[in-house]
């Protein structure tokens, strides 16, 4: 295999990371679910991972966060938990607004490492091995292989769709 054939089997490679990460949101996302019950709560092992990451803080600005803000608010912060974990699921699955997928990802990991850095048993580079691939994604546009972005690029890039200014903005999010 020549080196053109590899720098063009690249945004396929891109592509299929991007998928295999819209999986795996989807999965935590269902581990997360508004039905799923552990120990007397909702969302899954959501509450009791909060509780691991308060009691081994690394910043304590945001162990009080959790604590404070957090906990007594829990049914909101799951849903929003679980609803951005399958919005980033099928943004990255389906290769959909995947620029705003791959940053939204990059930010939401980032801001679990916040909490979860320093609990026992967790490795501290399974963190940038989670957020350097969304960047990845967002800055290849990978959802222009593969995925719905391909064809809303097509659209979008139209000069009578360019003039807009709503046009320009979801072209730069495609």
């Amino acid at each position: 295999m020549g080196l053109g054939s590899t720098r063009n089997s690249l945004p396929i490679s891109v592509a299929l990371f991007r998928i295999m990460f819209g999986i795996l949101w989807l999965d935590m996302a269902l581990q997360k679910a508004p039905w799923k019950i552990q120990n007397g709560q909702r969302f899954g092992w959501l509450h009791g991972f909060i509780w691991t990451e308060i009691k081994n803080p690394t910043f304590e600005f945001y162990k009080n966060f959790l604590h404070d803000v957090v906990l007594p608010n829990f049914n909101t912060f799951g849903y929003i938990t679980f609803l951005t974990e399958i919005f980033l699921g099928i943004s990255l699955l389906l290769g959909f607004f995947t620029v705003l997928g791959g940053i939204g990802g990059a930010l939401f990991q980032f801001n679990i490492m916040l909490g979860a850095y320093s609990v026992p048993h967790e490795w501290y580079w399974v963190w940038p091995l989670l957020i350097v691939p969304h960047l990845v994604f967002a800055h290849s546009r990978a959802g222009r292989t593969l995925g719905i972005d391909r064809l809303l690029s097509h659209q979008l890039s139209r000069p009578e769709k360019r003039r807009s200014g709503l046009g320009k903005l979801l072209l730069r999010l495609v």
